[in-house]
């Protein structure tokens, strides 16, 4: 007995092709397509712009000259270190040290007043790392 083979080949289906035809959108729900806002690379910072600015010879001098403070307050003349240590010394309100100490550093003598009370601030200069 001699076997049969198929020759034809045998379509697939037309069942699954129409399934996927009639399967549901988001258009069907009324859901509106997913905007994603343009892509845009991070700041890479200023690491590299800074880390050149200290080989000109001009600004390493300034940047490793401390200041030491002297303050003086009713009569007293302290001397500190630095303008962190006189305000938490004095116990002046600490969150206004840093622009305080920029202002400072600019004038060389500044005055600052926290409950009527005045201190007077000046800088010692020459004092290195």
């Amino acid at each position: 007995m001699s076997r049969k083979t198929l020759t034809a080949k045998v379509a697939a289906p037309a069942v699954m092709a129409a399934a996927w035809e009639r399967f549901p959108t988001r258009s069907d729900f009324g859901l509106e397509p997913i905007k994603f806002p343009a892509f845009q690379m991070p700041k890479l910072g200023n690491a590299a712009g800074v880390s050149r600015s200290w080989a000109n010879e001009k600004v390493r001098a300034a940047r490793i000259v401390k200041h030491a403070v002297v303050v003086t307050h009713n009569g007293e003349t302290q001397t500190f270190k630095s303008v962190a240590d006189a305000f938490r010394s004095l116990r002046l309100e600490f969150s206004k040290h840093i622009r305080f100490r920029l202002a400072l550093k600019s004038s060389g003598k500044e005055t600052f007043e926290q409950g009527g009370k005045m201190y007077s601030f000046s800088l010692v200069t020459g004092v290195s790392a």
